[in-house]
């Protein structure tokens, strides 16, 4: 079609035209905004892994720092489940099938043997506090220093908050770094000859340092903790249903959620989520992100922990991470 005017003649587009036009249009759209979405998607990702990694790597190395100077440690097959049961969590509970692991003495660091299960998802040790000095005589200022210890348990807890939203949608499972109050080392008490001075180091003890029972340490639990009186008094007898308390001042709870990380659960498939030592069939029994072996005999012993975590990035952007670590306790 075309229009005279003037001796000129103007041509238009063609309806054929204007159609390969708006396709082109519409090809360049479509691409450009695939380029657009991509270099979003890649932002998300990068800033979701990065979160991932700093949180993974933080805790991991708390914890690496805090076994590596843990006094004894407690697994499956020194009584340590007896000790476990007795821990009051308080609001965030033990999760339901978690367990301690189970030293392997004499061979090295390698994956559970099948039917033989030793890998846990719980650590429970002891750390030792600076010693204390309790006032022995008033009149002489003379002082008794005394060890104090503490239980540190850290383990996985489920939470009620759904961080990830793309199926499966599971509710968070968190890291929780559980201490407890100080207890006094029972034989230093015991070794006071002078019954007075006895009495004035546990008064002191209970009153000025609020430290309540009197720890034989590696004792079974049932057999371990002799009450400790204001007065001074030291029961004669072990307390045969302890309860072992949290201190709530140091005590940091949950260690990932709350920047809206998580721990991962576990995929047979997937490189980062996989399990390292656990040779549980996964219909029994998985990790779900925090793995604990330990291996060697009492004061050379290695503690194995691997941490998967992850974190949203948005639609269908997930960044995880995973940090194994070897800690060489003083155990006992």
């Amino acid at each position: 079609m075309s229009i005279a005017r003037g001796g000129s003649t103007t041509r238009g587009f063609t309806i054929f035209e204007v159609i390969v036009t708006i396709g082109i249009l519409t090809i360049m759209v479509l691409i450009l905004q695939g380029t657009i979405d991509g270099a979003t998607r890649a932002e998300r990702r990068l800033r979701a892994t990065h979160l991932a990694t700093e949180r993974g790597e933080r805790i991991t190395y708390e914890l690496l720092a805090a076994v590596n100077g843990s006094r004894m440690l407690l697994d499956g097959d020194d009584g340590g489940d007896d000790y476990l049961a007795a821990i009051e969590f308080g609001e965030q509970p033990l999760l339901a099938g978690a367990r301690l692991p189970r030293v392997e003495q004499l061979q090295a660091l390698a994956p559970d043997e099948a039917g033989d299960p030793r890998t846990g998802n719980v650590l429970l040790f002891v750390r030792e506090s600076d010693a204390v000095e309790a006032v022995a005589d008033a009149a002489s200022v003379s002082v008794r220093h005394i060890d104090l210890y503490r239980l540190v348990c850290v383990y996985p807890t489920q939470t009620v908050r759904r961080l990830i939203v793309d199926p499966p949608i599971e509710a968070a499972r968190d890291l929780v770094v559980w201490r407890s109050v100080r207890y006094a080392n029972l034989a230093q008490i015991q070794a006071i000859d002078d019954d007075e001075e006895r009495t004035s180091v546990v008064a002191d003890l209970v009153n000025r340092h609020d430290c309540h029972h009197a720890w034989d340490l590696g004792a079974p639990i049932a057999t371990a903790y002799y009450a400790m009186g204001v007065l001074g008094t030291l029961s004669a007898t072990p307390e045969t249903s302890m309860s072992l308390e949290e201190d709530p001042d140091l005590t940091v709870g949950g260690r990932l959620v709350y920047t809206n990380v998580q721990l991962a659960r576990t995929r047979a498939g997937d490189f980062h989520r996989r399990s390292r030592l656990t040779n549980d069939a996964p219909a029994t029994w998985t990790p779900d992100g925090f793995e604990v072996k330990i291996s060697g005999l009492s004061g050379a012993r290695k503690v194995w922990m691997h941490v998967v975590v992850e974190t949203p990035g948005g639609p269908g952007v997930v960044g995880v991470q995973s940090n194994t670590v070897i800690a060489h306790p003083r155990d006992l």
